[in-house]
């Protein structure tokens, strides 16, 4: 059992936000509720108006929010002096004092200015002088990207004493991230956005886990999908400690941490045993949505990945209770099904009953259909169909799959779809016509207009069902499909290894949701969705 964590968040936003979904959250009161539940004890916050409008707009809402507040820590969006809207660095210096804000937040591409010596040379070298943190923004996820990356290795470069983090790095960023890690020291990033596969792990090793930090990007995303990346990390506890706030209570020069919440007041086993890093033993857990590259594999197409074959994938969810995962093989949706489903093969030899198949088949490319149903369903026992549109290229209602579909429904297979163009009237039509098909709506969480279009198909099809998995790990969208169409018709997925599966577990296992509703996303519904799978004898 891991010692007790102190969580202090190095990236949440409060206020008004332009495009903000009906139901998605954003009160300062639901922030400081989700920090008690999921029990993160302090936060570094800025104002969406201070990005969206300008700073002096937004840096006054945070100050109040802040000064009333002792979990909560102010960081201010600032802009280059020479216009006149801004402080000259020197008065900046002395009204962050005078606010007692520890960190300041960048946007170049957002205000239109260049990230050069003659516009931030002054900014960034009083900030070094003072021993502040800068923050800049990737903006990878959701946004236009807002910094590039040799405008940081120029930032790094020229300020070595500068203590730089990024927020909103993605797993694909790896083979850019890591040249820059190892040749800045004062380069820092959190993991919100960069749910990479065993990350933390893999950092710790190459330069060590000062410079890694727990970043949530509350009110957007979930915050137990970021702690629980750090509880059920392969770490010491001085390595957890020091990313979940040690490092950020450091650059902060924050000598007292936060207050402790008081005792957990709940009878929910699942965010018990999530709360100390614990596998979920007392129940099926399945894994309806992972993927595999081939065996030893480290990395497939932009994407580098830490330990992604079978044997990485299954040891990796064995840590969360996982007992079950289903896969179809990144080879075979990328673009030689042949050779992929011998990957998905080869696991499941490796890993009986442990790994079940999914079948990618390529329309464009399959002369034979029956000769694929006896060697894929027959003899090797697959049990799902994963067309893939963004690889191959055909709606999922094109008249070349439908051989797919009719034997899918003849036998009450499980299809994976992940979105298409015309997704919505693509499965208006699919099930209709193949109500025996499981249809498991890929990514349903991605965003809030792919739920609510997931949800109405999940209405209108009792076979349709709301499988989960995305890196947004949209906040309260769990809540939001439970609440529409029950738990019983959401599932669990992590769509490893390309993203680590301990955020998108963690994501349900904090959800605001009962007991029992977890349970039947972690596992009851898809034991249930297995069983009806009747594969030709």
């Amino acid at each position: 059992m891991q010692s007790e964590l102190t969580y202090f968040d190095c990236f949440a936003a409060i206020g008004r936000r332009a495009g903000k979904d009906p139901k998605a959250p954003w009160t300062t009161e639901h922030l400081l509720s989700e920090m008690e539940r999921c029990r993160i004890h302090g936060a570094l916050i800025f104002a969406h108006q201070a990005r969206e409008t300008h700073p002096q707009v937004g840096n006054p809402i945070v100050n109040e929010i802040c000064h009333a507040n002792e979990r909560l820590v102010p960081c201010w969006v600032v802009l280059p002096h020479h216009t006149g809207e801004f402080p000259h660095p020197d008065q900046l210096l002395r009204d962050m004092e005078a606010h007692n804000v520890g960190a300041i937040k960048i946007y170049p591409h957002v205000y239109w200015h260049d990230v050069n010596e003659a516009t931030l040379g002054t900014l960034l070298g009083a900030l070094q002088e003072a021993g502040k943190l800068l923050i800049v923004d990737r903006g990878e996820y959701g946004d236009a990207v807002q910094i590039d990356w040799p405008e940081i290795d120029w930032m790094c470069t020229n300020y070595p004493q500068l203590p730089v983090l990024l927020h909103s790095v993605r797993w694909e960023a790896t083979r850019r991230l890591v040249p820059l890690a190892h040749k800045h020291n004062n380069l820092h990033f959190e993991f919100s956005s960069y749910q990479g596969n065993r990350m933390l792990e893999f950092f710790c090793e190459e330069i060590g886990h000062e410079r890694l930090l727990f970043g949530t990007e509350a009110m957007e995303k979930s915050m137990g999908a970021a702690r629980a990346y750090i509880d059920y990390a392969d770490l010491s506890d001085e390595q957890k400690q020091a990313i979940a706030g040690g490092n950020l209570m450091r650059l902060l020069h924050i000598e007292q941490p936060p207050p402790p919440y008081p005792a957990l007041k709940s009878d929910d086993v699942i965010l018990q045993k999530s709360l100390q890093g614990q596998p979920i033993d007392d129940m099926t857990v399945i894994d309806a949505h992972a993927h595999i590259v081939q065996k030893h594999g480290r990395g497939a197409a932009r994407v580098a990945m830490n330990l992604a074959d079978a044997a990485g994938v299954v040891t990796r969810n064995r840590k969360l209770g996982v007992d079950k995962t289903c896969i179809s093989a990144w080879t075979a949706i990328w673009g030689d099904y042949k050779l992929g489903n011998e990957d998905t093969i080869t696991a499941m030899r490796d890993f009986p009953g442990e790994i079940i198949g999914y079948a990618a088949l390529d329309p464009n490319y399959v002369t034979d259909w029956q000769a694929e149903f006896d060697y894929y369903y027959k003899k090797h026992r697959f049990v799902g169909m994963k067309p893939y549109f963004p690889r191959m290229g055909r709606p999922y209602n094109d008249p070349l799959y439908d051989p797919w579909w009719e034997f899918g429904n003849a036998h009450n297979l499980i299809a994976l779809m992940h979105p298409s163009d015309n997704f919505y009237n693509e499965m208006l039509d699919l099930g209709e016509r193949c109500p025996n098909i499981s249809f498991l709506l890929a990514h349903s969480g991605w965003n809030w207009p792919i739920a609510r279009q997931h949800v109405e198909l999940a209405k209108k099809f009792p076979n349709c069902f709301l499988e989960i998995t995305f890196t947004s790990v949209t906040s309260g969208s769990i809540e939001y499909m439970v609440e529409e169409v029950g738990s019983e018709r959401v599932l669990y997925g992590s769509d490893a290894p390309m993203r680590d599966p301990y955020p998108q577990f963690g994501w349900v296992a904090y959800a605001d949701i009962s007991e029992q509703d977890k349970r039947n996303i972690f596992g009851r519904n898809m034991e249930k969705i297995l069983a009806r799978v009747k594969l030709p004898e």
